[in-house]
């Protein structure tokens, strides 16, 4: 298995944290109108952050090559911020992505009732990725995987995470 965890991911998550909260978010629904594209998830996502706030993502793509959690290359690298609430946490399914990694930073308080599944060819769990708070954690695109425990009522108390999709080119 394929997987990076890097405790701490950003040096002062508090400072960034409110600016993350302002930014807009989009259901399915309204991304696809808004972007043109397809959308299928839970809960609220910010359009690609490479275009709304480009300083942001090269900022998060900076601090993955400094910490050297990908190999060498050429990547290509979409970013979202994602929120999803207690009341999308039945709405959540099994799947895979068709990345060749998928990565999350968990940005809101640590909550050890809720993070990410993953699950082998036959859905049988084999990890269990607790929601610790500034936490990284990146495996591969083709893993069975479930985020669970969304929690809260709002951006101030929901599951808050920065979404990266990334491909080797």
């Amino acid at each position: 298995m394929k997987l990076i965890q890097e405790e701490n991911f950003f040096p002062n998550l508090n400072f960034i944290l409110p600016e993350i909260k302002k930014i807009k978010l989009y259901s399915a629904e309204e991304f696809e109108k808004v972007e043109n594209k397809k959308g299928n998830w839970p809960g609220l996502r910010s359009r690609f952050l490479g275009t709304t706030n480009p300083i942001f993502h090269e900022y998060i793509i900076s601090l993955i090559h400094q910490k050297q959690l990908l190999e060498k290359g050429l990547w290509q690298i979409a970013s979202f911020i994602h929120l999803r609430l207690k009341e999308d946490d039945s709405k959540d399914w099994i799947h895979k992505d068709p990345d060749d990694f998928a990565a999350l930073i968990y940005l809101s308080k640590t909550n050890l009732n809720s993070g990410t599944y993953l699950f082998d060819d036959n859905k049988n769990l084999i990890n269990d990725i607790k929601f610790v708070s500034n936490r990284f954690i990146m495996y591969d695109g083709k893993y069975n995987h479930k985020g669970y425990g969304h929690h809260g009522n709002s951006i101030e108390d929901g599951r808050l995470t920065i979404n990266l999709f990334l491909n080797k080119r």
